[in-house]
């Protein structure tokens, strides 16, 4: 399969599409957190570098697919294309949970009313381990 028709078939459909725009709203409530007391400009700016940082990490760990596929068997591996644009999903959805986990535990109120049941999770988890 060619580039295009893979990134097709790994961001399009309802569920790909979902899983980019909750990365998407994860980096705008940030920035508007983050930034509260700045302007509109500001914070779309930030979320802007925020996504671009994912994107960033996803197109590092694509690369880093397709230097590690080379070990495998001609005939067990996949297209370098295929490779790359599952790296590049693993990426921006991973950069995005990184940017979820620093909000819930750095900023108050990261994830609205859902903050206090979180805030007791990680209370009872690091009372398990302290």
């Amino acid at each position: 399969m060619s580039m295009e028709s893979e990134i097709k078939t790994r961001f399009g459909g309802f569920w790909n599409s979902l899983i980019l725009f909750v990365v998407i709203v994860i980096c705008l409530r940030f920035s508007s957190l983050e930034l509260a007391a700045e302007s509109l400009a500001e914070r779309i700016h930030c979320a802007i570098h925020l996504f671009l940082g994912c994107v960033a990490a996803g197109i590092l760990l694509g690369i880093l697919r397709i230097f590690l596929a080379f070990s495998n068997q001609t005939y067990t591996r996949a297209p370098a294309s295929a490779n790359f644009v599952s790296g590049l999903k693993y990426g921006i959805v991973g950069g995005g949970l990184l940017i979820l986990i620093v909000g819930v535990l750095q900023l108050n109120n990261f994830l609205g009313v859902f903050q206090p049941i979180i805030n007791g999770l990680l209370a009872k988890l690091t009372a398990i381990f302290a």
